[in-house]
């Protein structure tokens, strides 16, 4: 039995094949957009170097540029006590 010109029983899966079609075009122009704007997407997108490279306030201290970027999220714990333990050997060898 045909119906609605010969698509009667493969209907359900031309609607499931647009279906996807749409969604994957919204998939890819959200992706697009945020590669575009990164700054509209999480705090944590994009590298952590793209963040360091603005500057911190004048006359800031090493650790307190660690402490601004650990506070910000912008590194995690494990980074932020290794970081501050390099800092702490390098005072510590220079005379």
């Amino acid at each position: 039995m045909m119906m609605y010109g010969g698509f009667g029983h493969g209907g359900g899966l031309i609607l499931l094949l647009v279906g996807l079609f749409w969604l994957a075009l919204i998939v890819l122009i959200v992706w697009l957009v945020t590669k575009v704007w990164p700054g509209l997407g999480h705090s944590q997108a994009g590298p952590p170097v793209a963040r360091q490279a603005t500057p911190g306030a004048p006359g800031e201290s090493p650790e307190q540029i660690l402490d601004r970027m650990f506070a910000l999220g912008e590194i995690d714990e494990a980074t932020y006590r290794g970081r501050r333990t390099a800092l702490a050997e390098m005072k510590a060898q220079q005379p």
